[in-house]
């Protein structure tokens, strides 16, 4: 296992512009909600920001726009979304960003340098989770905050009516991550991690998304088909499985109350001065 983890998009996937429009679809699926914490914890206009494990730029967008007089610099390990977010972001005509193919993991950025730090769904697929807040405390300044939110798969999507057929799929997820040395469970664990990483005043939230609040069509696109795709050509999963699955969740939605809801799990911690 590389520094780079157990997310690298063009094999976790075979179909690298679906899982894109997923990544979108996740942020949108949680931003409104993501956005409060964040503003409770710090965030503001006129500092400087940093965003680890930046993937295709679609937090970051978020921030410029809600914040413009913000400066964020984005690091990003994969050269595939480094290129990307630099396309993407270069697109909506945005002037205060940087986006660093860097590893979170030695970032090379000198220490003290940024007020506010957001590390969304990227510890969950390191081998060395501790190592790399350390790295986030290191860039803070004394008084700055960090914010990490991640999965913890075994309380990923609940549905009404239960399909029971997704805990195979997720369990199949939580295999291939955990053999890339990833840890798809770790949403439980981010408050040790941040307070084994060297960070006090440790607060931990539990962001929801219901199907009745934000409408279903956002919640089938942060989904899709492409990874569990891959995790049957990778042998974690049978076709005869996937196809349960399949059956099992046009069911759910044959039901007039249906309902899914996700869950993302958030930790903030600050740097003392």
């Amino acid at each position: 296992m590389d520094q780079q983890g157990s997310y690298q998009i063009k094999t976790i996937t075979s179909h690298v512009e679906t899982e894109i429009k997923r990544l979108k679809a996740q942020v949108d699926l949680f931003w409104d909600k993501e956005l409060k914490h964040y503003i409770e914890y710090g965030l503001r206009d006129g500092i400087r920001i940093v965003e680890l494990g930046s993937g295709p730029g679609f937090i970051t967008e978020k921030v410029l726009d809600k914040l413009p007089e913000a400066y964020i610099t984005a690091v990003e390990i994969d050269p595939f979304l480094v290129e990307y977010a630099q396309k993407y972001l270069s697109k909506k005509n945005k002037n205060r960003y940087e986006v660093l193919e860097k590893s979170i993991m030695d970032t090379g950025l000198a220490e003290n340098m940024f007020d506010f730090a957001i590390i969304r769904l990227v510890l969950e697929h390191l081998p060395d989770p501790v190592n790399a807040v350390r790295e986030v405390y290191r860039i803070l300044k004394p008084g700055g905050r960090a914010v990490f939110v991640d999965n913890d798969f075994n309380m990923h999507i609940m549905t009404h009516p239960h399909v029971p057929e997704l805990s195979e799929l997720y369990d199949a997820y939580c295999q291939s991550r955990f053999a890339e040395g990833g840890n798809p469970r770790i949403g439980r664990e981010l408050p040790g991690i941040l307070k084994e990483g060297g960070f006090s005043k440790v607060d931990f939230e539990v962001i929801s998304a219901h199907s009745e609040i934000v409408g279903e069509e956002i919640f089938l696109k942060s989904e899709g088909m492409s990874i569990p795709a891959k995790l049957v050509c990778d042998g974690f999963l049978s076709s005869k499985v996937l196809a349960n699955i399949s059956v099992g969740w046009r069911n759910m939605f044959k039901s007039k109350k249906h309902a899914i809801l996700r869950q993302l799990y958030m930790a903030v911690g600050e740097k003392l001065s």
